[in-house]
């Protein structure tokens, strides 16, 4: 009966212990949002069968899965060795690291979105509708843009030949960009 009670003791201490750990880790990935390491760290701990505080490779493959990642098993398993080699296992830090790399290309910078911003209204201080016709955007786009990019204030010089009419009205992109990466 000792025994049994010592070894749920000890169970009970590893997950405190994995939890805390996976908390220290957690906290040095600020460019994770909260949502998203909640997220992965609940993946992690459902797919850690054994408790070790470590995924195998069918457990990380399938955690993996889970999140909508799917890689070939040749990948999966080159993947699972180099993260082996660089933490000694796949424990959540690794698994961490993982995903950060992952996802970071799935999310957008301001400077990404400027940068696609200026290459689209060809360089000019502002974006016009037809910048947005020509760049092929779809009219629900266009709407929701015009909707929510604020009007540009633009000197005469820097107006181009298609706005001097004033048919088209003019949004300053780096003003939205602003106001919108800074919540």
């Amino acid at each position: 009966d000792l025994e049994y009670e010592l070894g749920l003791v000890e169970v009970g201490i590893r997950k405190k212990i994995a939890f805390v750990e996976n908390q220290m880790v957690s906290a040095t990935h600020t460019n994770v949002t909260p949502a998203k390491l909640e997220e992965f760290e609940a993946t992690f701990k459902h797919f850690d069968k054994d408790d070790t505080n470590t995924l195998g490779l069918w457990e990380m493959h399938s955690a993996l899965a889970s999140l909508g990642i799917v890689y070939a098993d040749d990948e999966i398993e080159t993947i699972y060795g180099q993260l082996e080699a660089e933490f000694g296992a796949v424990f959540f830090e690794a698994w961490l690291a993982l995903l950060v790399d992952i996802t970071k290309d799935d999310s957008s910078s301001s400077d990404q979105l400027r940068e696609a911003f200026r290459g689209m209204a060809k360089d000019k201080v502002y974006v016009t509708e037809l910048d947005f016709q020509h760049a092929s955007l779809p009219p629900v786009m266009i709407r929701f843009l015009e909707q929510v990019m604020p009007a540009a204030m633009v000197r005469h010089d820097e107006l181009e030949s298609e706005t001097t009419n004033g048919a088209t009205r003019m949004y300053d992109y780096n003003m939205f960009l602003q106001t919108t990466f800074a919540r």
